[in-house]
């Protein structure tokens, strides 16, 4: 009810007088910046204890309400409707900067060390299949970010690739189009990505929990490697695909549980 009631206010701030002062690129009064402003705080400060999958979700479908709103407005109306984009976009570009630092997550973890060894245990066995090496993407790492941080934030061990509720347990095409929905496009006619999802316990009090964590994600990595001798085998498969060339890992922490998302893709735009 409170979140309903916060987008009520935001449309009413919409239709509000219009006085001009200059504000980077946009126009608007100052007692209605400072309203808006103001709201925007509330917004962010309710909307932060929700998944980053489901602000990033809600900030783009305000966004483009805002972007038909505004063709059906007056001109003053209109500069009003596209500060508010404006600070709904930078909200998003502050969501994915956050992804970007992996240091920013676990203080007493060294991600830098854990991200080399995975992409090291990847490439070894490569290397066996004389396959090309697999390279860090930054855009693969906001997906995986923003996948890993919706399945701890809600618990979830059981249908942990299905995007909406109905859809079959691997749903590519949908998978797909919740990549495209977080701007991360594919230049790939054929199979352009896979995603490998794991979760384990794990508990680490240490000052440094950088081997505890190597260690905790060693099972899961074992794990996938020993589909290899099986008929059914989708995460080694991941492993060892010989047209995949990127990837990016995400370990969200939920208690005494850690959820890893790998992404794999080629030619990701």
């Amino acid at each position: 009810m409170k979140k309903r009631l916060l987008l009520i206010v935001l449309s009413f701030v919409l239709i509000i007088g219009f006085i001009w002062i200059s504000n980077a690129d946009y126009q608007i009064s100052a007692k209605n910046k400072i309203r808006i402003d103001e709201l925007m705080k509330i917004v962010e400060s309710e909307w932060e204890k929700e998944s980053v999958f489901w602000q990033i979700d809600r900030y783009k479908k305000i966004i483009d309400s805002f972007s038909i709103l505004k063709n059906n407005f007056a001109w003053d109306q209109k500069e009003m409707i596209w500060y508010l984009v404006y600070l709904f976009e930078n909200k998003l570009l502050q969501l994915k900067e956050m992804s970007v630092n992996q240091n920013d997550v676990v203080k007493n973890i060294d991600w830098d060390k854990v991200q080399k060894t995975i992409l090291q245990w990847h490439n070894e066995e490569r290397k066996q299949l004389w396959l090309k090496e697999y390279k860090i993407n930054e855009k693969l790492n906001y997906s995986a970010l923003v996948w890993a941080d919706n399945l701890a934030k809600k618990n979830i061990k059981s249908n942990t690739h299905t995007r909406n509720p109905g859809d079959w347990y691997y749903n590519y095409d949908k998978i797909l189009s919740w990549f495209n929905g977080l701007w991360i496009n594919f230049d790939y006619k054929a199979t352009a990505f896979t995603e490998s999802v794991a979760y384990q316990v794990y508990s680490c009090n240490k000052s440094d929990c950088t081997q505890d964590m190597i260690n905790a994600l060693k099972k899961w990595f074992d794990f996938w490697m020993s589909e290899k001798w099986k008929a059914s085998k989708p995460h080694y498969n991941a492993i060892v695909h010989n047209t995949f060339s990127d990837l990016w890992f995400w370990v969200a922490i939920s208690g005494k549980w850690y959820w890893i998302v790998v992404h794999y893709g080629v030619n990701v735009k």
